[in-house]
């Protein structure tokens, strides 16, 4: 299945400049001029990013290297960070190392085959969805994440997760039709619970370990599986790792992380959206990672709730992360994200040469 999906794959994630850095080991500081980035013009750039009500920190990398990093409300580098929807992106991450080492047979596994005890068993339309339907978001349930959080919060304040996205009617035929839906991924994080022997330890096993991050906390529902759709917390310079892995196509130095056939096929465009983000304009939809483009860059990026980011700009060998405030924002919420994309692609890109 890698094979055939290297083969295909319009790949949005080519090798950087300066070959794959190490990422076991902490960041190397540079000046932002030694990295080609303007130094006026990225300072410029922070200064309008400060000015965000909401925005906490702002981390921009070049060449494998952090130039800049800035905490803009209390918190700090050593703070964890609620990730929001980036969780779904290192879900995705998860689910391709998972298919490399045979605990998920490929895309195209039915949740049927993957679902077993202590999970619930499942209706045969349920069974039929497939892996890919979810990294997708084209399952086909009844859900509505799009006008607001209330849909959110009801399948987070229920008493069983699983068992509340489940008894969702189905509305649409799998793969079909793109429908935004935290708890259907969430059942992602269901699966890697009980084949790969639990969530949080196959994902500091097989990825936080190797990126050196160590530090992380993550959510879980009632069941104690990881919220696979929102419950992540990591550093902002872990987020950034993440990006600078996804920007090496899944290597940390010569180690293998993450196959890079499944990041080049996890990043490219597989159907459209409808979903706006600012400065980039309507955003495709790959595995859990949004496309986008700006100044005539493909943009690859995981999305969190009011702002939170990894921004990946792989011709420019660039990635920006940013975390925000995002309780009780409510509809203002897309309107925060919004802006800092904004800060990203008129301050920030147009200081990288």
């Amino acid at each position: 299945m890698l094979a055939a999906a290297l083969a295909c794959s319009e790949a949005t994630a080519p090798q950087p400049r300066s070959g794959p850095i190490d990422l076991s080991a902490d960041w190397s500081v540079a000046t932002p001029a030694a990295q080609g980035v303007d130094p006026t013009r990225l300072a410029d750039g922070l200064s309008q990013a400060a000015a965000l009500p909401g925005l906490t920190s702002l981390l921009v990398v070049r060449h494998g290297r952090l130039v800049a990093e800035r905490y803009f409300r209390p918190g700090g580098a050593d703070s964890l960070y609620a990730l929001r929807s980036v969780t779904k992106s290192v879900i995705s991450l998860l689910v391709g190392i998972a298919i490399q080492r045979s605990v998920i047979r490929a895309t195209d596994q039915s949740l049927g085959e993957l679902f077993r005890p202590p999970l619930p068993a499942l209706d045969p339309p349920d069974a039929a969805i497939t892996v890919g339907n979810l990294l997708t978001m084209t399952g086909g349930f009844q859900w509505d994440e799009n006008t607001g959080v209330a849909e959110y919060n009801n399948w987070a304040l229920a008493p069983d997760q699983i068992g509340y996205v489940l008894a969702r009617p189905l509305v649409s035929p799998a793969g079909t039709t793109f429908n935004y839906n935290s708890a259907a991924v969430h059942l992602l994080s269901a699966v890697l619970e009980v084949d790969a022997g639990g969530t949080a330890e196959f994902a500091d096993a097989r990825l936080l370990a190797p990126l050196g991050v160590q530090a992380r906390d993550w959510e879980v529902d009632n069941r104690g599986i990881p919220n696979g759709g929102a419950g992540l917390y990591l550093r902002p310079r872990a987020m950034a790792k993440i990006g600078q892995l996804v920007l090496q196509r899944g290597l940390s130095g010569t180690a293998a992380v993450v196959p890079s056939a499944w990041v080049d096929e996890a990043t490219r465009s597989h159907l459209g959206t409808g979903a706006v983000l600012g400065s980039l304009g309507s955003l495709t939809y790959g595995y859990l990672w949004w496309i986008g483009h700006a100044g005539g860059h493909t943009v690859v990026l995981a999305w969190g709730y009011g702002g939170q980011l990894i921004w990946i700009v792989p011709d420019l060998d660039l990635v920006v992360v940013t975390t925000a405030t995002w309780q009780g924002l409510g509809g203002a919420a897309a309107a925060q994200a919004a802006s800092i994309a904004g800060a990203i692609v008129n301050g920030i890109m147009p200081a990288v040469q």
